[in-house]
């Protein structure tokens, strides 16, 4: 099942990366996914802990495996976002490639900690 999950983030991943690139450099389009990805991960994290879930106390742990390690782990991606980082360095983008780099190590644990926070005020009951 968690292969399946991650296959399933993956796929979502491609999809959505394909149409943010319309939008964005690829590279960007990968921040965006890495971002939304953190978000969510850091909301099911605080859902699980707020001890609020869809699921029986005894499933949570199991659910919430699937969802972060395997739905949104393959959702999210250090290789892909290092390749887009590659890719702009080579283009001759290095402060594009640095903002890139730096942004998303920065930004991808606050978007974590915001999801958790949200989540955990939401379903924590503030």
């Amino acid at each position: 099942m968690l292969c399946l999950a991650g296959g399933v983030g993956s796929m979502a991943r491609a999809g959505l990366a394909a149409g943010l690139t319309r939008f964005f450099h690829p590279a960007g389009a990968i921040f965006v996914i890495n971002a939304l990805g953190s978000f969510l991960i850091g909301g099911a994290l605080g859902i699980l802990l707020s001890g609020t879930s869809v699921l029986d106390a005894a499933q949570a742990p199991v659910g919430f495996t699937l969802f972060s390690v395997g739905l949104l782990g393959g959702f999210t991606t250090v290789s892909t976002f290092a390749l887009q980082v590659h890719a702009l360095w080579q283009e001759g983008r290095q402060a594009w490639a640095g903002g890139v780099a730096l942004g998303s190590v920065l930004l991808c644990p606050v978007f974590a900690l915001v999801g958790f926070a949200l989540a955990s005020f939401v379903y924590g009951g503030g």
